[in-house]
């Protein structure tokens, strides 16, 4: 490619990148009361309307929330590969804001699994019990499935102390206290027999041997007809997203497992009920022990 062509692409590429900053931008404006030049504003609200045809006026504030911590998200990983790329190949955050941004968007996992658990009454049963949240972090699973699930008590379990304590912090905050409990503990390490009705691993955020291990531990915690559901990145179809998917996977040191593995994994285990459901950015791959 000749440097003209790239010159080109990186132009293109930059105006993608300041399209991203410019849609939280405006999110922001939508959530928080903050004075900025008019002239900003009617060039900002131009630019949102010629990338999100409709603009952003029919999400609600939860919808703004969660949105706004998707781009925050991107941007900031984005400038942590550019500036950290000798870091060591493992999940090590920092940095606060980033931190509780990817525990807004986790909070998607919950959602998917209410919608699962309204189509399947062994799934539905399971989310009133006990329920292990691995790789807690600052505590947005578990916030989002206590309020989902009244009668769900959850214990999340993180090895990052720095997580942890903002998810102490978050659960102080809301009314759900009473019914969370977050443990400094590796979950390769898990030996807790209380029976939970219900486990998650986070397979992206571990290394191979270190999934295994974990996923022997969660099916002893788990009672019978307990489920345990694994979540995996679901690389994008197009070759660049998936490239960047698989990059930022084992920045965080984790493994690219396959569904189908994962599946199997499962079965050696004796899971039954055992199916892949399909979804962006987390595709969910669960079975209920027998």
């Amino acid at each position: 490619m000749t440097f003209q062509a790239v010159e080109r692409t990186l132009r293109q590429m930059g105006d993608a990148a300041r399209g991203l900053a410019a849609i939280g931008a405006a999110l922001r404006l939508r959530r928080e009361a903050m004075e900025v030049p008019p002239e900003v504003a009617r060039r900002l609200h131009d630019v949102v309307a010629a990338l999100v045809p409709g603009g952003l006026g029919e999400l609600d504030q939860a919808q703004v929330s969660a949105s706004l911590a998707s781009v925050t998200h991107a941007l900031q990983e984005a400038r942590d590969l550019l500036d950290g790329l000798e870091r060591p190949a493992v999940w090590q955050v920092r940095d606060p804001a980033m931190l509780q941004a990817q525990g807004q968007a986790s909070r998607v996992v919950v959602r998917h699994l209410a919608v699962l658990g309204a189509e399947r009454p062994a799934l539905a049963a399971a989310l009133s019990g006990r329920f292990l949240d691995v790789g807690t972090g600052v505590g947005g699973i578990a916030l989002e499935a206590a309020a989902q699930w009244p009668a769900l008590h959850i214990v999340g379990l993180d090895i990052w102390e720095p997580a942890l304590e903002l998810a102490r912090a978050n659960v102080a905050a809301g009314p759900f206290g009473s019914r969370i409990d977050f443990r400094l503990q590796d979950v390769t390490q898990f030996d807790d027999p209380a029976g939970y009705s219900l486990t998650w691993l986070p397979a992206p955020f571990l290394s191979e041997d270190a999934a295994r291990t974990a996923l022997d531990r969660l099916t002893s915690a788990l009672k019978p007809e307990g489920y345990l559901v694994v979540g995996l990145y679901a690389p994008p179809p197009d070759p660049v997203g998936a490239a960047l998917a698989a990059l930022r996977l084992v920045r965080n040191g984790g493994h690219l497992w396959a569904c189908a593995d994962v599946e199997d994994e499962l079965r050696s285990r004796g899971f039954t009920a055992i199916e892949t459901c399909a979804g962006q950015p987390v595709t969910l791959v669960m079975g209920r022990r027998a």
